[in-house]
């Protein structure tokens, strides 16, 4: 790709340039510190709200609506054209093409359009497999899960649609500014969700305020587009098969990884619902949202990477995300072996604490899931990074191959062992998957093995 001189402080005449490459790790530091922000503000939100709405609609209810979540989450899926956009865009911006970006914009769009459509009528057919074969849902609940599954559907719907805006605003370096948004958007569900359980409106309420929350994000991340990127603005005439079929050649494979990580990450919910009893569901969503409040303290990480890798891709400074995989990995072991031995050693009390005496399941199920963090960490800087170059092929392939081992050994462990036996059937595959990952992550960057024990495993560990 030819990089073209920036006329005047202006990509064209509204969209500001990307940082220089003096300024760019202030703003990468910037939007790492508002990405953590963010990811746990969301994450916090469902903590804080999880035994509010437990206690206040009882088990079997809740369990109704984490079946729901899972299954929703499981088709909000834009097939890896979001990473790619913010790729593309940031690279395109790298270079000063404002006309490169405003095709993949608007390639991206006509793309999310249609996509919103068919995962929402995916959503709409799972649901009416998975309601029907739900264990020991009362009879009561029957038309609350068909609303909140209606209401699931309409959500995937929302967030689809509005996604666009959120990789290009990534793309040109606005991610802090996204992030606020989500901030304020965990701040919303808090407050309506708090207020739904003191007037006691029901289950159905609370599923509604989900919705109502990725709305409002929606839209006001539309109007933050329409003002900060005036010249990246995606129209349906500005549509072109070539640039789609380019976007979509990078899209593919991160389509393959972010499918196979929701199921890794939503199929436990699912299998709970279909194995035990619907009530262990809310159990089993205990354990996990303590997990992702640990994993986001390095999960975070990634989200702000993409766009300065890219950037730097685009610049040609390949050293630069060599060193930016190492720094960011020995970053990620540092923070996690500081949360890990506090979360293990008082996590049954404090379960216990937070949701009463099913609070001892769930703590063994998170420690299980926590525990292989230790593993999943040295992989999770490469993702963006070699996103950045282009092709996450290998990654690709691992992932899946994690997702049907660990699907199959959580469903035969899970009849076993229960629901700790799920999420060990979850974790195993990713432990003896780990050194694939990190192999071919120091092969693409080409960073020796030597340098990655000393500065990613010795350096942090032994601190």
């Amino acid at each position: 790709m030819r990089a073209r001189e920036a006329v005047g402080p202006h990509l064209g005449n509204g969209t500001p340039p990307p940082p220089a490459p003096a300024a760019r790790e202030p703003r990468m530091g910037r939007s790492i510190v508002t990405t953590y922000a963010a990811r746990f503000a969301s994450i916090v939100a469902y903590v804080a709200l999880l035994p509010i709405v437990l206690h206040t609609f009882g088990a079997d209810a809740y369990g109704v609506y984490v079946l729901t979540v899972s299954v929703g989450a499981l088709f909000q899926q834009d097939l890896g054209i979001g990473d790619a956009t913010t790729r593309f865009i940031a690279v395109a911006a790298g270079a000063r093409d404002p006309e490169r970006m405003r095709r993949i914009a608007s390639a991206s769009w006509a793309f999310y359009l249609v996509i919103a459509v068919v995962m929402s009528l995916a959503t709409a057919l799972a649901f009416a497999f998975t309601l029907t074969h739900a264990k020991d849902v009362p009879a009561d609940l029957h038309a609350t899960g068909w609303i909140l599954a209606a209401l699931g559907v309409a959500n995937v719907f929302c967030m689809l649609i509005f996604s666009t805006n959120r990789q290009i605003l990534g793309g040109l370096g606005r991610l802090d500014e996204v992030n606020y948004l989500l901030i304020g958007q965990a701040a919303l569900r808090i407050v309506l969700t708090v207020a739904v359980c003191l007037t006691d409106l029901g289950i159905v309420a609370v599923g509604a305020v989900d919705l109502a929350a990725t709305l409002a994000f929606g839209v006001v991340s539309f109007l933050l587009r329409h003002r900060r990127a005036r010249d990246v603005r995606p129209t349906l005439r500005g549509f072109e098969w070539r640039v789609f079929r380019e976007l979509f050649g990078v899209s593919a494979q991160l389509m393959v990884l972010g499918v196979a990580s929701v199921v890794i990450m939503q199929v436990g919910g699912i299998l709970t619902a279909v194995l035990l009893p619907i009530a262990f569901t809310a159990v089993y969503a205990a354990a996990q949202r303590v997990f992702l409040l640990v994993k986001e303290v390095t999960n975070s990480l990634s989200i702000a990477v993409l766009p300065t890798a890219s950037m730097q891709f685009g610049e040609a400074d390949h050293r630069g995300n060599a060193r930016l995989y190492l720094r960011g990995t020995t970053l990620a072991n540092i923070l996690m072996t500081l949360v890990l031995v506090p979360v293990l050693a008082f996590l049954p009390q404090i379960m216990q604490w937070w949701i009463g005496p099913p609070g001892i399941q769930a703590a063994l199920v998170a420690q299980i899931l926590i525990v292989s963090m230790f593993a999943n960490n040295n992989h999770v800087l490469g993702i963006p990074i070699l996103t950045a170059q282009g092709s996450v092929r290998g990654y690709a392939i691992l992932h899946t191959v994690w997702a049907v081992t660990g699907c199959l050994l959580a469903y035969v462990l899970g009849e076993r062992m229960g629901i700790a036996g799920i999420a060990l059937g979850l974790t195993i595959p990713v432990v003896l998957l780990e050194p694939l990952y990190i192999r071919i992550a120091l092969r693409r960057l080409s960073i020796s093995l030597r340098a990655f024990v000393l500065r990613c495993l010795v350096a942090p560990f032994a601190t």
